[in-house]
């Protein structure tokens, strides 16, 4: 596992995860989504999860611990990619919020790799579920 860049891309997604809670139009204008009310809430919702994971990816022991800590930031990016990527209102939306995920995930997924064993599968799979998600929102917009 590389546990430097995992614990870089935990303060990344802890850095992030705080951005959305504070500003929700941070993740609320590239998916197109209204800043304000109950998409607000959902949003600062998202922010505060990414925020937790990120800290713990940050400030859990090496080895196991962390490996579980990835692993649930590369299982909730692919749910993103999944749900960004079918239900967002507009296709460019959609698109780009599944990629987004993607990245995250292969990123997080990469940390993975090296030491003990690799994690292209895992990488392999987060980054299908994303084309899928994309495929599907594709297709639905035609």
């Amino acid at each position: 596992m590389r546990t430097t860049a995992a614990r870089v891309m935990g303060v990344a997604t802890l850095g992030y995860g705080v951005a959305v809670a504070c500003r929700p139009k941070v993740l609320a204008r590239p998916c197109g989504l209204a800043e304000q009310g109950s998409s607000a809430l959902l949003i600062r919702a998202l922010g505060v999860r990414d925020a937790v994971v990120g800290a713990a990816m940050v400030a859990v022991p090496a080895g196991s611990a962390l490996r579980t800590a990835v692993l649930c930031r590369v299982a909730i990016d692919a749910g993103d990619a999944l749900l960004f990527g079918t239900f967002l209102p507009h296709r460019t939306e959609r698109a780009k919020a599944a990629a987004a995920a993607l990245a995250w995930a292969a990123l997080c997924g990469w940390t993975l790799t090296g030491g003990e064993g690799p994690a292209a599968p895992l990488v392999k799979d987060a980054a299908n579920v994303a084309v899928r998600a994309a495929q599907s929102a594709t297709r639905a917009e035609l």
